[in-house]
């Protein structure tokens, strides 16, 4: 697993009919080689039970590697729905892009055993 930090940016509506492809785009990613996982959501304009289903499993995935994952810039509908399924309990949520690369960068993450 690399130290690096690596940005997903999610646009447009994640639902039940974009969802393949989102999960083919990250899949693409290899989001598992790193460590700590920023998820951009400033583009994004709704999720449906699918997607936010989804951003569940990307959160398993990133903690059962031992790693940190954040989100950032969603709009206030996106905030809400988050809020809404209580992700904002188990994930950081911040108000810029900024402020998650920020935090991300002085996380220390131990080394796997």
């Amino acid at each position: 697993m690399s130290e690096g930090i690596f940005v997903l940016q999610l646009a447009g509506e994640i639902n039940i009919n974009s969802l393949t492809d989102t999960r083919n785009k990250v899949e693409s990613y290899k989001i598992d080689q790193y460590d700590k996982i920023i998820i951009d959501l400033e583009k994004v304009s709704f999720f449906d039970s699918s997607g936010l289903g989804y951003l569940v499993v990307l959160i398993k995935q990133v903690k059962n590697n031992k790693g940190a994952i954040v989100f950032c810039a969603p709009n206030n509908l996106v905030k809400r729905l988050l809020s809404t399924i209580r992700i904002d309990k188990y994930v950081n949520i911040y108000e810029s892009c900024d402020e998650a690369m920020a935090y991300m960068k002085e996380l220390d993450i131990p080394a796997a055993i």
